[in-house]
């Protein structure tokens, strides 16, 4: 099951779950409640023409969501959503069959250092940090311009099975004052410290099969995606 998170349409789709299927075409996204402006650049940090968020991790590549559908163009490395940094062109995609996971492929390397990937998934237990410029509450929606993330803590991956995910996947805590949110979709879950972070999900949906927002949050899981990550971007 995937719930589809959209900005643009999230009190539509809350009211009528049904358009998940057809947010398909349009992009979607979750967003942080409860978060706190963004503490550093993330120069991998990507947002995407079509509403999602993304994540450089090779100088030609973007991972995301492949429920955003496609995309024109990306905006990498910048706080703010609708300035600085560098935008690249997206020339193609490439969506891993039976999968959420799609990579984005730029026309021209990007400059930023892309980020690393994990070959593991965290612990349970574990602080993980979500990033996005989706919906600070809800269902009342306000969406910043300005990046905003928020730790939480990793669950098992079985807590998050209801909303579709896999023991492959990343499980992430939530509730209604803390969660990712609509307008993140296909962005970051990151472990690390300053300056030394390493991608382990991108943002699928929630976390159970009864709410959009203000849940715990599925990410699809890149340790189990990594080879295949590897041979398409022959990093």
């Amino acid at each position: 099951m995937r719930k589809v998170l959209s900005t643009a349409l999230a009190v539509l789709a809350m009211a009528v779950p049904g358009i998940a299927q057809a947010q398909q075409s349009t992009g979607a996204q979750p967003e942080i409640i409860g978060g706190t402006t963004a503490t550093e650049t993330y120069g991998f940090m990507v947002s995407l023409s079509n509403g999602c968020g993304g994540s450089l991790v090779a100088p030609q590549w973007i991972v995301t969501a492949d429920h955003c559908g496609s995309a024109s163009q990306g905006r990498i490395g910048s706080t703010s959503k609708n300035s600085g940094g560098e935008v690249g062109r997206i020339d193609r995609r490439i969506t891993k069959p039976g999968t959420d996971l799609t990579l984005m492929h730029l026309s021209t390397a990007a400059r930023a250092t892309p980020v690393p990937m994990a070959t593991s998934n965290p612990a349970a237990g574990t602080t993980a940090r979500l990033l996005g410029w989706g919906c600070t509450s809800w269902p009342s929606c306000s969406t910043p311009t300005t990046l905003r993330q928020i730790d939480l803590r990793v669950l098992s991956s079985s807590s998050c099975y209801a909303g579709g995910g896999g023991p492959g996947d990343v499980c992430v805590s939530g509730d209604r004052t803390h969660s990712a949110c609509h307008g993140d979709s296909g962005g970051p879950a990151i472990v690390g410290t300053t300056g030394n972070w390493t991608l382990v999900g991108e943002t699928h949906g929630p976390g159970d099969d009864n709410g959009e927002c203000a849940t715990s949050t599925l990410y699809t899981g890149i340790a189990q995606h990594l080879t295949w990550i590897r041979q398409q971007t022959g990093s």
